[in-house]
């Protein structure tokens, strides 16, 4: 996760880390669709052969997921979350993966000479991020660490009304959630989470220097979008 200005070593501390992977699928409708066909937008742009940068790499589902499917790829995974990240290495140990790699902190922390990927994703981690100068930022980190012409595949909570959130905890409720944890999650929601409009995505794609956004997934207001580094 779930890479500027991201309180995500607070936000997801030793508690949350363990549970997250258990909380995350009934709040976003589709989640493992989102990752499925995140992984086929990849294949179909990358070669046998890349390197692909995850910003927010969080437990590592994604990440381990591309690096057993891809096992020419190279994953370079980045949170800034120690407690997330000691679930995704012991997963990666585990799984006895070796082209994948952890890193804590944000993109602009990797050193000069882990640059140059061919792709990028960030799957539920820029909505966290508050205000339009830290977007611009994270999204200029990631732009900074991509080749010419590569995709960053970016799924955030796009800005919606009250009936797109009362999908969502319906989803939420049928998926056994309970009262209390439904209100729990309206208020995380609303405090936590910091959207954007379609039109606000377009700028701030082409300030951080990629294309326009182009939608590859929805779930209710839970967007994937592809953008190609200028």
């Amino acid at each position: 996760m779930s890479n500027a200005t991201l309180d995500g070593a607070r936000r997801f501390d030793a508690q949350n880390a363990l549970g997250y992977d258990a909380r995350i699928v009934n709040l976003v409708p589709g989640y493992a669709e989102l990752h499925e066909i995140s992984a086929a937008v990849l294949a179909a742009r990358l070669p046998e052969r890349a390197r692909v940068l995850v910003v927010g790499a969080g437990t590592g589902t994604e990440t381990l997921a591309l690096a057993q499917a891809n096992p020419g790829w190279d994953l370079v995974g980045v949170d800034p979350s120690p407690a997330m990240l000691a679930v995704a290495r012991r997963r990666a140990q585990a799984a006895g993966l070796t082209n994948v790699a952890f890193h804590e902190g944000r993109a602009a922390d990797l050193g000069s000479g882990e640059g140059d990927f061919d792709a990028a994703v960030s799957l539920l981690v820029m909505h966290f991020v508050a205000g339009d100068p830290a977007k611009r930022a994270f999204l200029g980190d990631v732009a900074s660490r991509l080749r010419s012409g590569a995709p960053l595949l970016l799924c955030d909570l796009m800005a919606c009304d009250d009936d797109d959130l009362d999908v969502i905890a319906e989803y939420a409720a049928a998926r056994g959630v309970d009262p209390d944890g439904l209100a729990a999650m309206r208020q995380r929601l609303s405090a936590d989470f910091h959207p954007l409009s379609e039109n606000e995505l377009v700028q701030l794609s082409s300030a951080a220097g990629f294309s326009s956004p182009r939608p590859y997934f929805r779930g209710v207001a839970f967007v994937a979008n592809e953008l190609l580094r200028d």
